[in-house]
Order: structure tokens, then C-alpha cells, then sequence
């Protein structure tokens, strides 16, 4: 894992493009996209019945450099309510840099790199007059790569497949203790939030 990701940073570095026609007018705009996003690791929960979080959601925004190049602005995370606790589960923000690499009738494929923030945040409701708490934990940082597919269904709209690979600082818990709980805080390098395949639309403006 570790040499694909290398051999994708070198692609990206050194730029290179295999365009095989002009990049027309609805490649230049700036661009709005939503879809699902679940990691790998809860894929699995959209078929266990007994699974609370069962959904990952992403939202991002491409802003125009030039007529190959973009930023990236790209939110994600699996929300689900237990207990009347809204729990945003992998919440996860990134900015990337994004170039294109080939634009061929109605595909487009392109890849980005940037860094990126995740955490797990939490939300109880109002009680007993008490107000409402909001709080975080499961931090980690580092650098995200993704490479994506847009598929135009119709001028300003198009099918967006998108794959993540990220590698950063984490936290974690271990050394469990009689009542469930974590006595012991850790931080690692590792891979986390991977996402093999995130699906959705994207509008051009």
C-alpha cells in the first residue's frame, strides 16, 4: 500500500498529462458535489441489521485555478442518532490540489493531494434544562490522495466516482478497564478513512 501510494504522489508531482483533446467550456467551471461515502471499515454496517451507522455522506467544492487545475474544499461523515445523541461519526475535512489528466468526450479523470482533519463529533440533546453539550474525539491528521471519474450525463451534470487513500497521525485508546472504558491514549501513524469508492453528482456552474 504504501508503494502505490508513492508512485501516485510521483505521478502527481511531476505532472503528467495525457489530455487527448482541448478542454472545453463545462471542464473550466466550478463545480458542487454530493454523494455517498462510506469507509471502508463501515461498509460492511449498510447490511448488518443490528448496526446503528449505516451511511457515509461527502459534500465538496471545486474552485477554479486554470483549465487543468483545481481546488479542492471536501467534507464527509456517517451521521446517526443513538440515545438523543447526534453522533458525526469520521468527520473528515480536506483541501486539495486538483489536476487534470485526461478529458476524453463525456469522462473526465482527474486526482488531487492535500491534508486533511478528522475527528468523531458529538451532540446531545437539550435536558432537564441543561444545555446542549458538543464534543470530539478519534483526531487525526495527515495527507489525503484521491482520484476521481466524472461521467457527464448532460452538460452541467455529471456522474462523480471518487477513491480516497489517506495516511496520518491518529489517535486511538487501549488498555480497557473494568466498566468498557479506554484508560490509556495513543497517537500512531497509520491509514485511516479509507474510502475505495465514493459515489455521487456533481453540478458545474
Amino acid at each position: 500500500m504504501k508503494k502505490f501510494i508513492l508512485i501516485l504522489f510521483v505521478i502527481f508531482f511531476f505532472n503528467i498529462s495525457y489530455s487527448q483533446k482541448t478542454i472545453d467550456k463545462k471542464e473550466n467551471l466550478n463545480a458542487i458535489s454530493f454523494g455517498w461515502s462510506n469507509p471502508v471499515s463501515l461498509t460492511q454496517s449498510v447490511f448488518e441489521s443490528d448496526s446503528i451507522e449505516k451511511i457515509g455522506f461527502y459534500l465538496d467544492y471545486s474552485l477554479k485555478i486554470d483549465s487543468i487545475k483545481f481546488v479542492r474544499f471536501h467534507i464527509k461523515n456517517s451521521p446517526f442518532v443513538e440515545n438523543n445523541k447526534l453522533t458525526l461519526s469520521n468527520f473528515l475535512s480536506s483541501i486539495d490540489y486538483i489536476k487534470l489528466i485526461l478529458t476524453k468526450n463525456k469522462v473526465v479523470l482527474g486526482h488531487g493531494l492535500g491534508f486533511y482533519f478528522r475527528c468523531n463529533i458529538y451532540r446531545s440533546q437539550v435536558s432537564n434544562g441543561l444545555r446542549t453539550v458538543w464534543s470530539s474525539d478519534y483526531f487525526g491528521a495527515g495527507i489525503q490522495y484521491h482520484i476521481f471519474i466524472d461521467y457527464f450525463i448532460r452538460k452541467d451534470l455529471s456522474l462523480n466516482i471518487i477513491t480516497h487513500l489517506n495516511f496520518g497521525l491518529h489517535q486511538f485508546y487501549g488498555n480497557t478497564i473494568n466498566n468498557g472504558n479506554y484508560s490509556q491514549e495513543y497517537w500512531e501513524p497509520k491509514f485511516e478513512n479509507q474510502q475505495l469508492i465514493s459515489l455521487g453528482i456533481k453540478k458545474t456552474f
